[in-house]
């Protein structure tokens, strides 16, 4: 099969979730004995020198990259209010890239092309003028639920209008897109749920995020039993909230409980606010850690107290994939086919959470028990090749 993946960025380094999805599926794609083609808007924010990027990442298939600037800017975002359009969908056009994807299927005959989310949903009608190909919308998340979720939150008033006014608009694109594209990938059953009620006509297929396992070696030699950690990437709103919930209602008490016990912030583009906790309460804040399977090796307990956001937690996944304890709200854990109590810990309450964190400190065996279930788990359902292979069968029947 000879494919066309559109990516709103490239996916190099693999620092975050979005950049894993989109280049597990890559080479999932290239596993598999397709021809794969990546145009990548080259963001400001996700800058990628393509002459720096390793030899195994350029062999991922034929790429191209564009520049663009997509930083919020205050004007364009002050400006963007008197008008309809997303601005975060907005942030993504660009006549370069509209170019290039023409120039790209000239050159090229496409058998299916993947828009890797509704971000670049924008260049479907290039596509469609200058390619026959099947038109493949794969959405990571249901976007304008997270930011539902982060303006219901949202204390400040002209916050939370502003918040409000960027979900309406995103909903809107968003749902005036699905029927659009000959079919949809979603990450999980929910979300194609969702897909569904919002009017979505075409075929859906649950494809989520898969591992590549032979990067997952679990290594417990420098273990610090007890710990706790987080990783994730620190400029995506909901674990912002997330990390300040915790902190502020579950680790103070656990750290009057139990003063030894250490808990561990790591992550890209960690805002200048969480430094202030470093040090203090045995907290401590890593920023962008060079190497993130050792650094979960090293560490006992993951939690992720996610109250917004959709599709699958990646990071869970992974700490999953190396054997981790994994304490996580029922949101945050969705998609991913995990029994509470045998592969994850759930809890949704700030006493919740205290009580499962105290329970796993007086009983390390748990901790230990946990683990091997969540890894004997991926290992069962979320092996990449095994997705991406159940996918290209989705897309071969459209």
């Amino acid at each position: 099969m000879n494919i066309l993946q559109i990516t709103p960025r490239f996916p190099w380094p693999l620092k975050d979730g979005g950049a894993l999805c989109y280049f597990n599926y890559a080479k999932g794609y290239g596993d598999t004995g397709c021809s794969l083609t990546i145009a990548s808007l080259n963001t400001s924010k996700h800058f990628i020198d393509y002459q720096e990027l390793p030899n195994h990442v350029k062999a991922l298939g034929d790429i191209h990259l564009t520049f663009i600037d997509n930083h919020i800017k205050p004007i364009d975002a002050f400006l963007n209010l008197f008008s309809d359009e997303s601005y975060h969908v907005k942030r993504f056009i660009n006549k370069n890239f509209e170019q290039q994807l023409t120039d790209i299927c000239n050159e090229k005959q496409f058998d299916v092309v993947v828009f890797e989310t509704v971000f670049v949903a924008p260049y479907l009608d290039i596509i469609r003028k200058h390619s026959k190909a099947k038109c493949i919308l794969r959405q990571h998340n249901v976007e304008y639920q997270i930011w539902e979720t982060l303006a219901c939150n949202e204390g400040n008033p002209l916050k939370k209008w502003y918040l409000n006014l960027l979900a309406k608009r995103l909903k809107k694109f968003e749902k005036q897109q699905l029927n659009n594209f000959d079919g949809i990938a979603a990450i999980t059953k929910n979300d194609a749920l969702a897909f569904k009620e919002s009017g979505c006509t075409k075929p859906i297929h649950v494809s989520p995020f898969g591992i590549n396992l032979e990067k997952l070696i679990v290594d417990n030699t420098n273990l610090e039993m007890p710990s706790l950690f987080h990783i994730g990437s620190m400029d995506w709103m909901p674990n912002q909230e997330a990390m300040k919930w915790f902190i502020q209602n579950v680790w103070y008490d656990m750290n009057h409980e139990f003063p030894e016990l250490k808990f561990y912030l790591a992550g890209r583009n960690i805002p200048n606010s969480f430094f202030d906790y470093n040090n203090q309460n045995h907290i401590g804040v890593l920023g962008e850690i060079d190497d993130a399977i050792r650094f979960m090796n090293e560490k006992a307990i993951m939690v992720v107290p996610l109250f917004s956001g959709s599709g699958i937690r990646v990071k869970i996944l992974e700490g999953m994939g190396l054997g981790k304890c994994i304490i996580s709200t029922s949101l945050g854990a969705q998609g991913i086919e995990a029994k509470n109590g045998e592969h994850i810990i759930i809890a949704e309450t700030a006493e919740e959470f205290k009580y499962e964190i105290r329970n796993l400190i007086n009983n390390p065996s748990e901790i230990i028990r946990i683990g091997k279930n969540a890894l004997r788990l991926v290992k069962d359902k979320y092996d990449n090749k095994k997705i991406v292979t159940d996918t290209l069968d989705f897309y071969s029947k459209l």
